[in-house]
């Protein structure tokens, strides 16, 4: 019993040391939306990822995607790439709500799509949300990217960026 145990926290250990670092993921993603280079990057970084990984994860997954789907010139290609970024985003907000991060990724996704593509039904209620949450944020690297995104989106009103 005590060795099914250890063999298990064992491969679980192994499975957190193949994650991929956060710290890069967020400097990959930052990067991502003016350098294809780094889009691609950061798919492969997340290629292993799936649902049953941690949330986080999973959202960063399905942003990949929709940066992938970017640079890509085949239009089938690319709304493939788009709709499954969407479904694994969608995944993820539903699997912790209550993650800063992962409601920041989906504002900043759907405040740069274009409108015709229809995914655009979060942007007032996550607003809201990194308002009311921005100054809870633990992580300073988070914290600000979350400010200045908020201040640079032109997607908050003067009273809301009084807020923040």
């Amino acid at each position: 019993m005590l060795l099914i145990i250890f063999i298990s926290l064992l491969s679980s250990k192994i499975i957190v040391a193949n994650e991929p670092n956060l710290s890069e993921l967020r400097d990959l993603y930052y990067r991502a939306a003016e350098n294809k280079e780094s889009a691609f990057r950061l798919s492969a970084m997340l290629k292993t990822v799936d649902t049953r990984s941690p949330s986080i994860l999973v959202c960063y997954k399905g942003v990949s995607e929709m940066l992938e789907a970017k640079y890509l010139i085949n239009p089938f290609n690319k709304l493939s790439k788009f709709k499954n970024g969407r479904k694994l985003i969608e995944h993820a907000v539903k699997a912790n709500p209550h993650e800063i991060e992962i409601r920041f990724l989906r504002f900043c996704i759907q405040t740069n799509l274009p409108g015709f593509l229809g995914y655009k039904d979060h942007i007032k209620g996550d607003k809201a949300f990194l308002i009311a949450q921005v100054n809870k944020i633990n992580d300073s690297e988070l914290k600000q990217k979350v400010k200045e995104y908020l201040f640079n989106s032109k997607c908050c009103s003067s009273e809301e960026l009084k807020k923040i």
